[in-house]
């Protein structure tokens, strides 16, 4: 098991994967109308070989992490499901029906994201703003629901086209019924054709009518749209201040136990010593003595009357590393 657990685990077993994947995506790029019988059996021999050897990874996954250590991963929940589906798809399909399960094979480009860090950090950041896009959308909804009541006030069963028997049929683009009104009010949200719209309310009412279009379109478009890109901007910077924080707190932390394994190495060996340095009788520094020495009065060598202690190099260099390292946990 442990041996096992090694080879799942290990990188070439996931660049293996990996390359499996983008081999079975460019192969369903490869698919078209009216091919040629021989492409098609051939892409359908690639799909049971490609479904095969990700069945053989999640069976290795199991018998080296376990039922509830292969579940623990919610990526191999995701492979899981899609394994199963692709495998019910092969079995069916011999059996003549569940065809409409061939479009789940797409869902197996989305396998690269476990092999992608920066996307599936992009992908996390999305899922942790799903509450505040949740919010947005129902603020979202409720503008367009009041929009389309005021423009079924304003312009419902207006919009008609005159056809050449002089009968009148209702636009396309209408505010005769509620579902009429969200659908327009919708489609002038995404600047398709607002415009001809616009010029509609404007032929069937008065000049007036373009005050509801161009508020319509600058609190929907400009306003909540743009809150829409605050609120995804919002949790992408978050979750950057996040990272650099975690990784100076690291190396805060590396840093200050780093000094302390240089202290203990010092304290362990003994306190440290400060030695003299010759001076002369008035005061002066004699470089002609050694250390310790000083110039008694036959010329020998004696107790020197002052010292001037000096500390050691190395102290001084600790000194100098441990305030850095306050320095920086005071800015974090």
């Amino acid at each position: 098991s442990g041996k096992l657990r090694r080879i799942v685990d290990s990188k070439y077993f996931s660049r293996g994967i990996m390359m499996a994947i983008l081999v079975n995506t460019l192969s369903m790029g490869v698919e078209y109308h009216e091919q040629p019988e021989e492409l098609t059996h051939a892409l359908e021999i690639s799909n049971i070989v490609f479904t095969s050897m990700f069945a053989l990874e999640m069976l290795l996954k199991l018998l080296a992490c376990g039922p509830l250590g292969y579940i623990r991963n919610p990526y191999n929940i995701f492979d899981g499901i899609i394994v199963v589906i692709s495998v019910w798809e092969i079995v069916g399909q011999a059996d003549g029906g569940l065809s409409v399960l061939r479009t789940f094979r797409l869902l197996r480009v989305l396998k690269l994201v476990r092999f992608l860090p920066a996307l599936r950090r992009q992908l996390v950041v999305l899922v942790k703003t799903m509450d505040n896009v949740a919010t947005f959308c129902t603020l979202l909804m409720l503008f367009i629901f009041i929009f389309s009541i005021l423009g079924m006030h304003l312009f419902g069963c207006k919009f008609s086209l005159k056809t050449d028997t002089g009968d009148t049929v209702p636009d396309r683009k209408n505010f005769d019924s509620l579902l009429w009104a969200i659908v327009t009010v919708f489609q002038i949200l995404t600047q398709e054709d607002w415009n001809v719209v616009l010029y509609n309310g404007m032929a069937s009412t008065s000049p007036w009518a373009s005050l509801y279009f161009v508020a319509l379109m600058t609190f929907g478009n400009y306003v909540l749209f743009n809150l829409l890109v605050a609120i995804l901007v919002e949790g992408f910077q978050a979750e950057g201040d996040a990272n650099r924080s975690y990784s100076d707190d690291d190396q805060s932390s590396s840093n200050m136990e780093e000094f302390d394994k240089l202290q203990e190495g010092l304290d362990s060996s003994g306190d440290p010593k400060l030695f003299p340095i010759p001076m002369t009788p008035n005061g002066h520094l004699d470089p002609s003595l050694p250390l310790g020495g000083h110039l008694g009065p036959a010329g020998a060598a004696g107790p020197a009357p002052r010292l001037s202690l000096q500390p050691d190099p190395m102290l001084v260099a600790l000194g100098s590393r441990k305030s850095s390292v306050m320095s920086l946990g005071r800015m974090s």
